[in-house]
C-alpha cells in the first residue's frame, strides 16, 4: 500500500512556483553573450572639413583615410574637403556652398575636424582678422548646433611653402594672422585647436607643391589628429 503524501496542500503550490521560476530562466537566459549588441559603444562618426589640403589632391594623400586607419573600428572618418574653397561667406569660393557642407552636417558626426583658411588668404578674400574672425565664427557654429557633435577640433591652416606668389594666389604671410584669429576663436568657444602651422613650419618635405602635402605630409597630418582624437 502506497504511503500518502504528507503536506500535500503545500507541496502543490510549491511545484507551481518551482516550475515557473524554471519557465523564466529559459526565457531570460543571464548570459550577456547572448545579446551581442549589449554594451557595445557605437561607432564614432568624425567629420573632416576643409580644401584641397584636406581633399585626396593626388593618390595616397587623403589624410582623413590614414586617421581612420590610425583609429581603427571604433571609428568612421568622412573626408568632406573641397579644393579652392575658404572659411569666408564674402570669399570668392564659400565652404558654405558646396554640397560637401551639407553632407557634413547630414552626417551627423560626433567630432568634428576643421581645418580651412588657406585660401581666405588670397588678395581676393582677405579682408582682415576681425572679417575673418566673424565669418568663421559663423561657419563654426553650424557644428556646434548639431546635436550629434560632442567635440569640436579646430586646426589652423598649415605652413604654406610656395615660392613664388602672384595676383589671385595663396599668400603665405597671411596664415600666421589666420592661425592666431583661430586659436583665440577656440579659447573664446572652449573648444581644442591644433597648431597645424607651427606642427609643419619645419617640413618642407612634407607638401610636394610648396602647398598640398604629398604621402608623407598625410601621414603627419593625420598622426597629429590621432594625437589629439586619441592621445
Amino acid at each position: 500500500m502506497k504511503r500518502p503524501l504528507r503536506n500535500k496542500k503545500f507541496f502543490i503550490p510549491f511545484l507551481f512556483i518551482l516550475l515557473f521560476l524554471i519557465s523564466a530562466c529559459k526565457a531570460h537566459p543571464q548570459n550577456d553573450n547572448d545579446n551581442p549588441s549589449e554594451g557595445k559603444e557605437e561607432t564614432i562618426k568624425i567629420a573632416a572639413v576643409g580644401d584641397s589640403i584636406t581633399f585626396e589632391y593626388t593618390p595616397d594623400t587623403d589624410y582623413p583615410k590614414k586617421l581612420n586607419d590610425l583609429l581603427g573600428e571604433d571609428y568612421i572618418v568622412e573626408n568632406f574637403g573641397v579644393s579652392n574653397y575658404a572659411a569666408q561667406s564674402s570669399s570668392d569660393f564659400p565652404y558654405e556652398t558646396t554640397e560637401a557642407y551639407q553632407e557634413s552636417l547630414a552626417f551627423e558626426p560626433n567630432i568634428v575636424l576643421i581645418m580651412l583658411g588657406t585660401n581666405d588668404t588670397k588678395s581676393t578674400n582677405w579682408q582682415g582678422t576681425e572679417e575673418f574672425k566673424e565669418e568663421y565664427t559663423d561657419l563654426i557654429n553650424d557644428y556646434l548646433a548639431l546635436e550629434s557633435v560632442s567635440r569640436v577640433i579646430l586646426a589652423s591652416p598649415p605652413t604654406v611653402f610656395l615660392e613664388t606668389v602672384f595676383e589671385g594666389s595663396i599668400v603665405s604671410e597671411k596664415i600666421i594672422p589666420i592661425r592666431n584669429t583661430i586659436q583665440v576663436v577656440a579659447s573664446e568657444y572652449e573648444l581644442e585647436f591644433v597648431d597645424m602651422t607651427k606642427q609643419t613650419k619645419n617640413h618642407p618635405e612634407w607638401f610636394f607643391d610648396g602647398l598640398h602635402p604629398n604621402a608623407e605630409g598625410t601621414e603627419e597630418i593625420a598622426q597629429i589628429f590621432y594625437q589629439q582624437i586619441k592621445p
